[in-house]
């Protein structure tokens, strides 16, 4: 295939710019070609550069990035408002010189990575893999409306509200540009054609990993003295952190061998700090705001578990990461990547700090009862679930079935907005 593409890549960044680089790479090693669409000072994926066919087509706009360097200092609000402009602007650029090369030497499909359709071009099959449905993160944090007035205040919450109104606008028109449009886990996919996308046009398909990184081969000793739980990826409210540390708390209170590591930024609520430094066990906590990416292997292979109690999770790269480290994932009932482990992880059904303390207890019951089962175990489930060559063979399919639609169908049908309410 000849594979006009944009959207986010990057080796060594994590989550889905390096699922994203995974999946060229192995397209470009199957024989495909890709022409890689960027803003060029935004997205420049150099380990790509110098591969058969491979061809990267950065485009900046140097008018803009001079006004947007001038204009520095305005404040966030100012800045997100000229880099909007900015960003638009570089779209459609990178639209005319994408249909310019279709109409030269066609495209079999215009692929979006880790973004919606940020635009179309008449006559070339468009598949856009989303980072997540429309309206669920929303949903999310709506629920928990009342926990972000008491540690962020009004003013936040406010600004969510906003924030996701227009997001979710702009999710819709990106599907509605679209043949067809890949999520994370079928979880995801029920929620995507919950927003009024028809079942034909939507593809669950899971973030590969490099199963060589991310191996139980190390130096790290799961069990021992300090029983480590781990944490890790980005503190938002819907990540749920005021229910680990609850969880983390109740079984602290059992056993003085166990441990928590929270390893994650705090993203737009850094408020939520509050909770970590009110923990009553301090000593029994550690908190990073980031781990280089390289520490991420061996962070997963010394833990007894990856605890991941968010809710409406498209896909958790970190439980993926961990399986294919030997490492078991304890997940909540609206975790989508829960689809992919089989009988190798712990599930709790109530986001309640007693239903996940009972599964963090059965986990750590099993490892303790036999470790090398647990671990061979998680291994097998995350190459099969999350081995690059899998993912992508199924990728091919989808898009297959996308030039399939395209060619039976008028444009992509209109995608029905979904309510916002408070």
């Amino acid at each position: 295939m000849r594979i006009a593409c944009y959207g986010f890549v990057e080796r060594d960044a994590g989550s889905v710019a390096s699922a994203d680089f995974l999946l060229l790479r192995e397209l470009l090693e199957r024989g495909h070609e890709v022409d890689f669409y960027a803003i060029r000072n935004f997205v420049h994926p150099e380990q790509l550069f110098g591969l058969p066919n491979f061809h990267y087509h950065g485009v900046l706009l140097e008018g803009h990035h001079r006004f947007r360097q001038k204009l520095r200092g305005l404040g966030t609000t100012g800045e997100r408002l000229v880099g909007n402009v900015s960003y638009a602007a570089h779209l459609r650029a990178i639209c005319r010189a994408v249909a310019a090369d279709h109409a030269a030497r066609p495209y079999d499909v215009l692929l979006f990575l880790g973004v919606g359709a940020q635009f179309a071009v008449r006559g070339l099959t468009t598949v856009s893999w989303l980072q997540g449905p429309p309206q669920t993160e929303w949903e999310a944090i709506r629920a928990l409306r009342a926990q972000i007035l008491d540690l962020a205040g009004p003013a936040l919450y406010v600004k969510l509200k906003v924030f996701y109104a227009f997001k979710r606008r702009a999710a819709l028109r990106e599907i509605a540009r679209s043949d067809a449009v890949i999520c994370g886990s079928a979880w995801a996919r029920a929620k995507v054609i919950e927003a009024g996308v028809a079942p034909a046009r939507v593809f669950a398909l899971p973030y590969p990993i490099d199963t060589d990184l991310f191996t139980p081969e190390g130096p790290e000793v799961r069990l021992g003295a300090r029983k480590t739980f781990l944490w890790l990826g980005r503190i938002d409210p819907r990540k749920r952190l005021d229910l680990m540390l609850d969880a983390f708390a109740m079984l602290a209170r059992e056993r003085p061998d166990v441990y928590l590591d929270i390893h994650g930024r705090l993203n737009y609520a850094p408020q939520y700090r509050r909770l970590i430094d009110a923990f009553p066990f301090p000593d029994r906590l550690r908190f990073t705001e980031g781990v280089p990416r390289q520490f991420i292997p061996g962070l997963l292979r010394g833990a007894v578990a990856v605890v991941q109690p968010s809710e409406s999770e498209n896909f958790g790269s970190a439980v993926a990461e961990g399986l294919c480290c030997g490492t078991p994932p304890i997940l909540g009932p609206t975790n989508g990547t829960g689809d992919f482990i089989g009988d190798a992880g712990f599930r709790f059904d109530a986001y309640t700090p007693d239903a996940l303390a009972d599964a963090m207890r059965r986990c750590l019951a099993a490892v303790e009862a036999d470790e090398a089962a647990v671990v061979a175990r998680a291994r097998a489930v995350g190459v099969d679930a999350f081995a690059v060559g899998h993912v992508t063979a199924a990728l091919e399919a989808c898009i297959e079935g996308a030039q399939g639609l395209a060619r039976v169908a008028s444009p992509p049908a209109p995608v029905r907005p979904v309510p916002v309410s408070t």
